[in-house]
């Protein structure tokens, strides 16, 4: 025979002291109805509540037509909509209802009974509906209960369940009585608190500070949690917790301390194997989504290859789109690493990336989409055995998510529906995810005593409560029905209680921990600012004068011993203009130099310490490029398809016009399909409709400068005296006469790059041309092209038709500019090999050894926004 405490409020919970018992069982709802299910020979399979509300939306269905009250809904939102009706039906049910209204019910009420016609035996039964069977069942067998110990009044629990208590042994637990020593502030408290739950006004009770009750308040949720911790810490062994919200971050404080863990870690539908599935189905529709694509390849959970779903992602991240020639050489790499399994691997590919996508105005096939979720659950199902606890029990979260989906998809498919479109495939995921999965690393720990997260849960007395964050919690919330309609469905047996009554049994259940204080209770507020609990609002009525701690105030008073220790305080580095290497210590130089990395050592070379012979990287997490960089890309990439079709130089306005209109959709979809998605049309129609009138201006200026031959992305490098250079010249053209010149192509910035030239600090374009000399003997001439604008820029008079010169400073050249170049590369490598090594910025002054040689570069600055360690230079004073 077993004896067992009920209440309402006990599922998950741990509010009385654990003891060894056999027979004994302290339970909630869920709880208690299990057990008399399992006892009476009940047990099923219980469908998921995605399962049932695809059941009770194919009941709304064959009952629809437009005089229906949920007509419109439904057709905006079937599966929302089923999932509202279906919770009204549990509801009702959970309360006495058996189906029917009296005749006279009409409107919503009188649809519902029609709609339930139809779902009865169609919908798997939920909690009144399986209480009704178990009521049922007890007129024939009787359950192994010795006693049954109601925590909560028999009026209390809904008229299913007092159906089913009536025939079973119950008793009612003792009334709630104060526990505190009288002549406490805290027994004082107590009694004030009976007569407000009396009705009467509470007797108002003098602040003492004997220690019985104690107030505190953070600044920060945080440090609450860590003064709540230290508390925990030296509280007596006989304590509960009270943690109606924000337990997580209590729990990390108690970590911290090496404090057992309480558990009140909330399940979350954000655990990564949850997070699997609604990505894939967000890759399903088109145009593609290239941010869920991304997160997609960078989680860390995937049925695709390490190696492969990194080349495909940094790919996306540098030219967000499929195909095309970047597309063909990322494959080529996945083939050449996976050698013999580069078929699977390609194969793999294709069916979670590169497969067909639907549209989102007709929906996608279900056939389609419960394949697709069969492949997901079959990638849990494989590693459901998983030695690891915590892994393999984020593989069964996962699986059960898609086991769910699948069987909702498989339901519509025999209901006759075809496809289904983006909102309501979220639905269902959502749906079938409920809640989330519980983090097993996160749990109780052993030695954790008592804690609730429902204050009415606290079913036994303790030495010392600790109530955590003691803010506004939701109230009961309103019934969704007219006033008319509560009162034919009262009339016709579905005892819904009064809304009066559910507020004070909810705020019965909050004074249930302060009841049960026996020597001290610890409150701590929420931060000020914040809307404080319903509790603190009728306690500190009752308080007068009461002393409110604060929690920072331990950081300024006296160190305690065994409590506190003073820390010396440790400032931040200051950002200072020179680094100093220590004796012995030698960056190596390197063998090959590009502009960029020139660039830093020129200008910033800490900048450059940290990014090359340190070889610092930033975080590996990849992001899509800002529209900036994106329509940049996009207008080179144009340019460079353009100039590499056979006779594309000589081709005329209109025809370039042509090709423009005839491949610009094939490259965004190759290279910058992220201008397709919802709300970016309008970007990319201007961006097609100012490029289209940019570049006629382009190849105008390069036929009219006599362009023999125009070479995109030409590769550029050779040795000089500073060592091996490289690079890669947007533009390199051949014109009459063999002479060349060399166009660098800009997205914007027509004001800085005109200033460059205008005064000799195109170093860039000076680099190329340099490795163009020593090809060629003589120097090239050379110019930049704004692309937004459809300006060319040029030092050279006469070049360009049309284009009026930027005047550099007399007597210059980009030979000179050169010069320059290697005078500073010298003074710097000099820096460099002594140790010394420069940080510039604006703002920190520079000292007589920043000044550069009289023939070198004037340092300037580099933007800090390209710079990924300007945190690494120090901190301003």
């Amino acid at each position: 025979m077993q004896k067992i405490r009920f209440g309402l409020s006990l599922d998950g919970q741990r509010g009385w002291h654990p003891r060894d018992s056999l027979g004994e069982s302290t339970v909630g709802p869920l709880g208690m109805l299990g057990l008399l299910e399992l006892q009476l020979g009940l047990v099923r399979v219980m469908p998921s509540q995605a399962e049932r509300v695809v059941q009770m939306r194919a009941c709304l269905q064959m009952a629809c037509h437009e005089r229906r009250f949920y007509a419109r809904s439904f057709q905006a939102d079937e599966l929302g909509t089923a999932a509202t009706l279906l919770a009204w039906r549990d509801q009702w049910f959970e309360h006495g209802w058996d189906g029917r209204l009296p005749v006279r019910a009409d409107g919503r009420l009188r649809d519902m009974v029609e709609v339930e016609e139809l779902a009865r035996g169609q919908v798997a039964p939920g909690v009144g509906e399986r209480l009704t069977e178990v009521l049922a069942a007890l007129h024939e067998r009787t359950p192994q209960i010795d006693s049954i110990e109601l925590v909560d009044p028999l009026d209390a629990f809904p008229l299913a369940w007092r159906r089913v208590l009536e025939r079973l042994p119950i008793s009612l637990a003792p009334a709630k009585l104060p526990s505190a020593e009288p002549g406490t502030v805290l027994a004082a408290l107590q009694a004030g608190l009976l007569q407000s739950q009396l009705g009467e006004t509470p007797t108002p009770v003098a602040w003492r500070n004997d220690g019985s009750v104690r107030i505190v308040q953070a600044q920060t949720r945080l440090s609450g949690a860590q003064w709540l911790a230290h508390r925990i810490r030296q509280a007596s062994p006989d304590h509960v917790v009270v943690a109606e919200r924000d337990g997580s971050m209590l729990d990390a404080a108690l970590d911290a301390l090496d404090l057992p863990r309480l558990g009140l870690s909330e399940p979350s539908p954000y655990r990564p194997t949850l997070q699997l599935l609604p990505l894939v189905m967000r890759l399903m529709w088109q145009p593609l989504d290239f941010h869920a694509l991304l997160q997609f390849l960078s989680h860390p959970v995937h049925p695709l290859e390490p190696f492969a779903r990194r080349r495909i992602a940094e790919k996306v991240a540098d030219a967000p789109g499929i195909g095309g020639q970047g597309w063909a050489a990322m494959l080529e790499d996945i083939n050449a690493h996976y050698g013999d399994r580069a078929a699977d691997v390609r194969r793999a590919i294709d069916e979670w990336i590169n497969h067909r996508r639907f549209s989102a105005q007709e929906g996608a096939p279900l056939t389609v989409l419960y394949e697709r979720v069969a492949r997901v659950a079959e990638y849990f199902r494989d590693r459901l055995t998983d030695e690891d606890e915590a892994r393999r029990a984020g593989w069964l979260a996962g699986h059960r998510q898609a086991m769910a989906v699948q069987q909702a998809i498989g339901s519509l498919i025999d209901q006759g529906v075809g496809a289904i479109r983006p909102e309501a495939l979220d639905k269902l995921v959502v749906q079938a995810t409920s809640r989330g999965s519980a983090n097993p690393l996160l749990g109780a720990q052993a030695g954790a005593q008592a804690c609730v997260t429902d204050p009415a849960a606290m079913v036994e007395p303790f030495d010392e409560v600790l109530w955590w964050n003691l803010a506004a919690v939701p109230l009961v919330p309103p019934y969704p029905w007219s006033p008319g309609e509560i009162t034919v469905l009262r009339q016709s047996g579905v005892e819904l209680p009064d809304t009066h009554a559910l507020l004070l049994r909810q705020a019965s259940g909050w004074l249930v921990p302060v009841l049960h204080a026996r020597r001290t209770l610890t409150l701590v507020l929420p931060p000020a600012g914040e809307e404080v609990h319903p509790v603190w609002l009728l306690l500190s009525g009752i308080l007068a004068n009461a002393e409110v701690e604060t929690a920072e105030g331990v950081l300024t008073a006296a160190p305690k011993a065994g409590q506190t220790v003073t820390v010396d305080h440790l400032p931040l580095p200051v950002r200072r203009r020179w680094w100093q290497l220590p004796d012995g210590v030698t960056i190596p130089w390197p063998e090959s130099m590009s502009f960029t990395s020139l660039e830093q050592l020129l200008f910033n070379p800490y900048q450059w310490m940290l990014n090359y012979p340190a070889r610092l990287r930033s975080s590996a997490l990849l992001c899509l490029p800002d529209d900036f960089r994106l329509l940049g890309n996009l207008a080179h990439r144009v340019v460079e398809q353009l100039y590499q079709a056979p006779g594309s130089v000589d081709w005329t306005r209109e025809r370039v016009l042509d090709w423009f209109d005839t491949h610009l959709d094939a490259i965004i979809d190759e290279e910058g399909a992220v201008l397709l998605m919802p709300g970016k049309r309008a970007e990319l129609e201007s961006f097609r409709l100012r490029f289209r009138a940019s570049l006629p201006h382009l190849h105008a200026a390069l036929h009219g400068a006599g362009a023999s031959s125009i070479e995109p992305e030409a590769v550029l490098e050779g040795e000089v005296s500073l060592g091996r250079l490289t690079g890669s010249a947007d533009l390199l053209l051949t014109l009459a006469g063999g002479d060349q010149a060399i166009v660098d192509m800009k997205w914007a910035g027509e004001k800085k790059y005109r200033q460059k030239l205008a005064t000799l600090s195109h170093v860039q374009l000076a680099i190329y041309a340099r490795l163009v000399a020593l090809r060629t003997g003589s120097w090239p001439q050379v110019g930049y092209y704004i692309l937004r604008k459809g300006e060319m820029l040029t030092t050279s008079a006469g070049l360009f038709p049309g284009v009026r010169a930027v005047d550099p400073p007399e007597g210059t050249s980009t030979a000179l500019l050169w010069e320059r170049v290697r005078e500073t590369w010298a003074w710097r490598k000099a820096q460099v090999e002594a140790g010394a090594i420069e940080l510039v910025f604006d703002g920190l002054e520079p000292t007589e050894a920043s000044a550069p040689p009289e023939d070198a570069l004037p340092i300037e600055p580099l933007d800090p926004r390209y710079n990924p360690f300007v945190c690494l230079a120090g901190w301003e004073e």
